[in-house]
């Protein structure tokens, strides 16, 4: 038998070798980088972390204090590569709030940086899916360019639609529909890049229970794959990549560069607010199912194509148990024209982190129906359960304590993929379920190598994270090929004979 390990399929470039890391032999000499920021027309950038002024040899107070200051504006962060909006994953790595003495390290030009990758056994991505120790980042956020159609044809698709490169953030997709009499599937969160993580892993918002999730609008996407080939895909053309890119997850089967998507005619928005606090009149004995440990606040009730009337019809039975309790209420309700003025004066994100349930842990929820139906029966790679289930609902800091019990409460639903527990054990099911099988062939197929990595991304389960954040084989070659043959069935074992 001979020794050479197979290829093709999914299986690392050799197995035994973990990821080139500082310091090994074979990381690349400080020309070699050079030549490569060269190849890229210079746009090849050290990180260097914004908190470094925060940390010995290089801590300066004043600008410390202005990026404590900051340290939790997105708007802030988004202006450099090397700011992860959320701490958790650099793990306190490079903190702006530990002590100065503390460690301060994070761990056409893209087809060449995936080119350097593969050539340099180098990481490339990781959960969240676009942080990784000494790994090879694509910064997407300067790409902003946006091409609108008024009457789009495709195959399945007939009317107005938008082409949009992968750093345009959720705002500007309102902002350019709202100009044009128009409105889409977008998020909340209005920093958050809709082309990348958002649309790939689902994407809910304001619009889902109307038009679906926004993986469900896709028409087509352009893609660099890790074998440098800039390709489109669609339902008629590349159709594998085109399904797994429509729902299946970030930074797995190759790298957006664009994303096409439907769009509809703008419409009335209805919205309103209604909650109460813990006061003398209501205390713990009287109301235990407090949302926090000190108020309800059902910040925004939003209804498209609805009038304040509907609202308050809505939420009357509500209204009706709060008055048979006694409990005093703020509510308002109003109608607006159109969409982008009742995202902005809702706010439907304003950057809160939701109330105190117990043990330090905080909640808020997205209530939505995105059901298949009022998306058209879409076939993407959207876990079925999130495009079947009647409501969204999430997130829940420290949530791995609670999923059992969010699954007693919500059984056969599915965890939104960008917002689910990272720390999931049984992520594969969960998160992707009945398609996790066929998108892993897909991820074999379009990414041979496993340059694309994130520890709960398809195929991420073959890597093990070290201590010092090695990224290394989680298996032997011969566990490995015994898992992928034995687990696809006969013929993906026939199919790995020929390479032995």
């Amino acid at each position: 038998m001979s020794t050479r390990q197979p290829r093709g399929a999914g299986h690392p470039d050799c197995w035994g070798k973990c990821r080139t890391y500082p310091g090994d032999p074979s990381w690349s000499e400080p020309h070699i980088w050079d030549e490569l920021k060269k190849t890229v027309d210079g746009l090849l950038i050290c990180w260097r972390p914004v908190v470094i002024a925060c940390h010995h040899p290089h801590f300066d107070e004043e600008q410390c204090n202005e990026v404590r200051k900051q340290w939790h504006s997105p708007q802030y962060l988004e202006k450099s590569s090397s700011a992860i909006q959320t701490p958790l994953f650099a793990n306190k790595s490079c903190d702006p709030f530990t002590e100065p003495d503390a460690p301060c390290a994070i761990g056409n030009h893209v087809a060449y940086s995936v080119k350097f990758a593969k050539e340099h056994n180098l990481c490339f991505g990781c959960m969240g899916k676009s942080t990784g120790s000494q790994a090879l980042a694509v910064w997407m956020g300067h790409l902003r360019l946006t091409e609108w159609f008024d009457d789009y044809e495709g195959s399945n698709y007939t009317g107005p639609a938008v082409k949009m490169q992968a750093g345009v953030p959720v705002e500007q997709t309102y902002e350019e529909a709202n100009a044009r009499g128009l409105v889409m599937v977008s998020g909340v969160c209005p920093t958050v890049d809709f082309s990348g993580g958002y649309i790939q892993g689902g994407g809910h918002g304001p619009f889902g229970s109307l038009y679906g999730l926004a993986a469900d609008q896709t028409l087509y996407v352009e893609v660099i794959t890790t074998t440098g080939e800039f390709v489109r895909a669609s339902p008629t053309e590349n159709s594998d990549l085109f399904w797994a890119m429509s729902g299946g997850g970030g930074g797995t089967y190759g790298i957006l560069w664009t994303v096409t998507v439907k769009a509809f005619p703008d419409i009335p928005i209805a919205g309103g607010r209604i909650g109460f606090s813990k006061s003398d009149k209501l205390s713990d004995d009287t109301c235990f199912a407090f949302y926090s440990n000190e108020k309800f606040d059902l910040p925004v009730v939003f209804l498209p194509n609805g009038t304040s009337r509907s609202i308050i019809t809505f939420l009357q039975p509500f209204v009706d148990k709060l008055s048979s309790m006694r409990i005093p209420r703020k509510a308002d309700y109003e109608t607006y024209p159109n969409f982008l003025p009742a995202y902005k004066e809702l706010e439907l994100w304003d950057n809160r982190d939701g109330g105190g349930v117990e043990d330090s842990a905080g909640a808020f929820n997205i209530a939505i129906r995105p059901t298949l139906k009022v998306a058209g029966n879409p076939d993407d790679a959207v876990y079925p359960a999130l495009n079947s289930s009647p409501a969204i609902q999430g997130k829940l800091y420290k949530i791995t304590a609670y999923v059992g019990l969010l699954r007693e409460l919500t059984p056969g639903s599915g965890p939104y993929l960008n917002e689910a527990d990272p720390y999931e054990r049984n992520w594969q099911q969960a998160f992707h379920g009945s398609h996790y099988n066929k998108l892993l062939s897909i991820k074999d197929k379009r990414d041979p190598d496993q340059i694309l990595y994130g520890s709960t991304a398809v195929g991420g389960d073959r890597w093990s994270e070290k201590d010092d954040g090695r990224l290394c084989p989680a298996q032997s070659g011969v566990q490995w090929f015994l898992s992928e043959a034995f687990g696809r069935g006969r013929g993906a074992l026939a199919s790995f004979l020929p390479s032995l």
